[in-house]
């Protein structure tokens, strides 16, 4: 946490695009790989999906030879695949700036790299997000969870528009639009929230252009056909090691936490206290996330004298995209509370440590055995108002930078208040994975990982 956070790996965090191909993206940009799994399919054989489209009973477009590419659409049960070939393949140095011609009405960019774009009144959330790739000799696009789609020409650009229908009421982004350059060898790839009408999108990607710039001020551009993919591994089954109930990482609320930092840090971190309120009125409303405040909304989940009230958690067998989508097994009214922890962060080394960023997980942990694991049951998936970040913090920075407490000099404490939306039957079972920013890991008793007991 005390990590300087790159604005770029910044402002891709906060968009909210579920695919592997955007985590990648981060990873090729230099930026923490080990914060996101990566998981990017071999690219599919030309042969092999030329075949697949003599199937009876597959729906399939192709687009005729224009120019230099072919570009084939498949779609079975619910999946859909874009084959882009080019006959005359070569290398491209060429680099492009994407410029959109039209926004609706109250909408803006959302980051500096103009790739978000959302409605001020929906900050972050929906709206569109962009992805920008330079096609390679076989480039391969997949979109899962497809209930239709449709192919058009745009403004004399080849278009293949996707609607998409997981199962769960609580998708984000319904449609996903690529949108072919031919000329520049690049393909647009847009995912369009539930926020925004068909007329909206239409419009939006109408006024999609791509003008010639330098390298420096390029938009991001991920290669298909580079080193992006050529260092991708097939995604393998990841193992997780418990947490040991007498592990060193683990401790309770009260005891001292000596936190370790690029070797150079030296913290001590201390709850002081826990406790569990059904309502928020007494706190200090800027201190909030907008995001969980907004979560609240909703889900119907405060009333006007800021009590929390009972929602309706909802909770998913997994479908995997392609033969199944996510499947409602159980609906039931739970009761919230808003746990707030009175904490102390001391800095015991010789210098200032570097901006402090608080965003300590919390977690839901069963016992297995004499181990700690986690809760989440494989293939289920619960629409919970618990994100697990951080929804009350003081102090705090401001806009994107909200979990920025700043610096310490040497010897000071901080006093610091978070505050975690939890749902009733969870708050025996929740432990704070604190300090935790060496990305993913299946270890949970790794030395540079520090849980904290906070069950109630």
């Amino acid at each position: 946490m005390t990590d300087k956070i790159p604005s770029f790996k910044e402002d891709i965090d906060m968009i909210h695009v579920p695919t592997d191909k955007l985590n990648t993206i981060i990873s090729n940009f230099s930026l923490d790989s080990h914060s996101r799994k990566q998981q990017v399919k071999r690219k599919r054989n030309r042969i092999l999906i030329a075949a697949a489209c003599l199937l009876i009973g597959i729906p399939t477009t192709a687009f005729g030879a224009v120019k230099a590419y072919d570009m084939i659409v498949q779609k079975q049960n619910y999946e859909v695949n874009i084959s882009v070939v080019n006959k005359i393949f070569k290398n491209r140095n060429s680099w492009y700036k994407m410029e959109v011609g039209y926004l609706p009405e109250n909408m803006e960019a959302f980051d500096s790299l103009a790739m978000k774009y959302s409605f001020k009144d929906n900050y972050a959330n929906g709206g569109f997000s962009f992805i920008l790739w330079r096609l390679g000799k076989n480039s391969d696009f997949q979109t899962l969870y497809a209930k239709g789609y449709e192919v058009k020409e745009i403004n004399g650009r080849k278009a293949v528009i996707v609607n998409k229908d997981t199962g769960n009421n609580n998708v984000r982004f319904d449609r996903q639009v690529f949108l072919l350059f031919e000329e520049e060898g690049m393909m647009v790839e847009s995912y369009v929230g539930t926020d925004v009408n068909d007329e909206q999108m239409l419009k939006v990607i109408e006024g999609i252009s791509l003008e010639s710039t330098t390298e420096e001020k390029a938009t991001y551009t991920a290669d298909y056909d580079g080193a992006l993919f050529n260092k991708a591994k097939e995604p393998t089954e990841s193992r997780v090691i418990p947490l040991k109930k007498d592990s060193n990482q683990l401790f309770s609320v009260g005891q001292t936490v000596p936190v370790t930092i690029n070797k150079e840090d030296k913290l001590e971190y201390v709850i002081e206290k826990v406790e569990v309120f059904d309502s928020i009125k007494d706190f200090k409303q800027w201190n909030f996330n907008e995001l969980g405040l907004e979560i609240l909304s909703e889900n119907k989940a405060l009333d006007q004298t800021n009590k929390l009230l009972p929602y309706k958690r909802d909770v998913y067998k997994v479908g995997n995209g392609k033969d199944s989508v996510d499947e409602l097994v159980e609906s039931q009214l739970v009761n919230l509370k808003f746990v707030y922890l009175t904490t102390t962060v001391r800095n015991i080394g010789k210098q200032e440590t570097e901006e402090i960023y608080m965003h300590p997980s919390l977690e839901v942990l069963k016992s297995e055995k004499n181990a700690w694991s986690y809760a989440g049951k494989v293939g289920i998936a619960e629409d919970s108002i618990m994100t697990g970040e951080v929804d009350y913090l003081e102090p705090h920075g401001n806009g994107k930078g909200f979990y920025n407490i700043g610096s310490i000099q040497p010897e000071q404490t901080l006093k610091v208040n978070l505050g975690y939306f939890v749902d009733a039957d969870k708050l025996d079972s929740i432990f704070l994975d604190a300090f935790h920013y060496s990305g993913a890991t299946e270890n949970m008793n790794a030395k540079d990982r520090w849980w904290i007991d906070i069950r109630q």
